[in-house]
């Protein structure tokens, strides 16, 4: 059976960046979403053959950028949700608001462990179930980190800026220290309890599994037990594109 890893390309379009992963031999470039670099963009297409794009965008025409520059190579770009169903059953009431990342992310939490909650830190936090038998449940969508920050800057414009690197401390002894304390902690905090009452509404017990942009800030700080996988997102690509568990 042919390796269908081979020319295979997969693309996580966020509402900030445009992630493109190359499976065959590890390239990778990130560009800014909202106005990609064309000509970075394809100059890293063309440095090796592709045969095949899956992609998954939270951005309503978001991969048409990247479609254009692939049309003219002959090279066929499908994207979850709407070329490729999900393979997992849905236990959701309105699935066609369901942003197809979610469950392709659940889709690789499910093939690595089984039942699983995923967490995944972008530009919004999202924490989702799925069950033992790959039933997609759903879970809870909240404010990703710098949305969380954005909020306390645009709501209290006389504090300082949250450092989103910067060590908390507890007590802390400045203003400074104190919004870096709170918006670190207080996001590792909603993270945790969404989590929580996640795992209690499980059927049994389940893997936490954590992705996204923000999902080292989240391993320095919180107190979750989980898998960290910085590319869930390509492998349950990967996986619908057929490349095997």
């Amino acid at each position: 059976m042919p390796d269908a890893t081979v020319g295979l390309l997969t693309v996580a379009c966020g509402n900030s960046t445009l992630d493109c992963f190359r499976h065959d031999d590890a390239g990778r470039v990130r560009l800014d979403s909202a106005a990609p670099d064309a000509a970075r963009l394809s100059t890293f297409l063309r440095e090796r053959p592709l045969v095949r794009c899956v992609a998954v965008s939270v951005v309503p025409n978001g991969l048409q950028p990247l479609a254009a520059l692939l049309l003219p190579m002959g090279v066929s770009l499908q994207q979850a949700g709407i070329d490729l169903p999900c393979p997992l059953p849905l236990a959701y009431e309105t699935p066609h608001t369901l942003g197809a990342d979610r469950w392709v992310a659940a889709l690789a939490a499910y093939r690595r462990h089984g039942r699983a909650v995923v967490v995944d830190c972008g530009s919004a936090t999202t924490v989702n179930l799925v069950e033992a038998d790959g039933t997609f449940h759903g879970g809870a969508i909240a404010p990703g980190l710098r949305a969380f920050a954005l909020g306390l800057a645009v709501a209290t414009p006389a504090l300082p800026a949250p450092r989103l690197d910067a060590a908390p401390s507890v007590p802390s002894r400045s203003s400074q220290a104190a919004v870096d304390t709170g918006v670190l902690i207080g996001w590792c905090g909603l993270v945790e309890r969404l989590v929580a009452d996640t795992l209690r509404a499980a059927a049994g017990p389940a893997q936490v599994v954590v992705t996204g942009g923000n999902a080292e800030r989240l391993r320095r700080h919180t107190r979750l037990r989980a898998d960290f996988v910085p590319d869930l997102l390509h492998e349950g690509l990967r996986l619908l594109a057929g490349g095997g568990a």
